[in-house]
């Protein structure tokens, strides 16, 4: 019995030393970490993005800051805000889910404040097996310029993947000794516009085919959006639900959780169904995003100028 206990020792030991010295090799060279580790990335630039945000302080106050999916940072430029005297940022990434954009939100607040929170709900999203993306946690966990730790290293532990989680250590030994590997790969396709804006400068399609889809929010989403809009509100600020333009429009009732903030349908953009301003059925190209911009920048600057007459005069799915 002692002799098989001590074989288990030996093994579990011989493990983390070899874990330990592929580690420390990996911290001193780029290409055995993204052989073995994780490879660093620019597709869709949460590097530089969060360089730019940490390069704000809490007592900047934005008018708006925007948190999402792929739909929010290909499709919304908050430099369309600046010609109506307002400001705007964008910490939207790719696979972001709601559960994600919870603790994306904790990240910004350390670093900015906001009059208005614009949370992209995109409604494909509502009902996925995991409330937190665990691709998307990965992403930030790899990628942030800024610490890791606090609500990212959370991220990545409610994921629930222990592999991630292993990782989370690494980035954070990583971050703690200052380690600045460059992105191993990119998106030539994607051009980083600052403020949070990747522009999509690829071809739209010719054409589509729209299943119906219905859809219902989840109950633990659902508490994730309130959880968002209370942690907004006790700083003063109010929180917009944004249903991104799509081509393939999913139909749904509007949740209960929605009563909480003030809902905006892109899809009333006029650029809505139009294929051209498309790649795919629901992301927008650069002249598509510019165009939406532009509209939801008004939008944005009616409802911060009376909100609750915006909130009257807006027609809400399922009524």
């Amino acid at each position: 019995m002692n002799s098989f206990l001590q074989r288990i020792f030996l093994f579990v030991l011989s493990l983390f030393v070899s874990w330990g010295l592929l580690w420390v090799v990996s911290l001193n060279n780029s290409f055995v970490e993204t052989q073995f580790i994780a490879e660093r990335s620019s597709n869709g630039e949460v590097n530089l993005k969060t360089a730019e945000l940490m390069e704000m302080s809490p007592s900047d106050t934005l008018d708006f800051l925007f948190v999402g999916s792929s739909t929010c940072y290909r499709g919304i430029d908050p430099h369309a805000l600046i010609p109506h005297g307002l400001k705007g940022f964008s910490v939207c990434s790719s696979s972001q889910s709601l559960g994600n954009s919870d603790f994306v939100l904790d990240v910004a607040l350390s670093f900015v404040s906001t009059r208005y929170l614009v949370v992209d709900v995109y409604p494909a999203l509502w009902n996925r097996e995991e409330a937190v993306n665990k691709e998307s946690a990965r992403d930030w966990l790899v990628n942030s310029s800024t610490p890791i730790k606090g609500a990212i290293f959370e991220m990545v532990w409610a994921t629930k993947v222990p592999y991630y989680i292993l990782l989370s250590w690494y980035f954070q030994i990583s971050n703690y000794i200052g380690i600045e590997f460059k992105p191993v790969s990119s998106n030539l396709t994607d051009v980083y516009k600052g403020l949070g804006f990747v522009s999509s400068e690829v071809e739209s399609i010719e054409s589509i085919e729209c299943e119906e889809l219905k859809v219902e929010m989840s109950t633990e989403v659902c508490e994730i959006i309130n959880r968002m809009i209370n942690k907004v509100g006790d700083k003063g600020g109010q929180t917009i639900l944004l249903n991104p333009p799509q081509l393939c429009e999913e139909t749904f009732i509007l949740p209960q959780c929605f009563e909480g903030g003030i809902y905006i349908d892109g899809n009333q953009w006029p650029g809505a169904k139009i294929i051209t301003n498309y790649y795919d059925d629901h992301h927008l190209v650069d002249v598509g995003a510019e165009s939406y911009s532009i509209w939801l920048s008004n939008e944005l600057r009616i409802l911060s100028t009376d909100p609750s007459s915006y909130r009257k005069n807006r027609i809400l799915p399922g009524s």
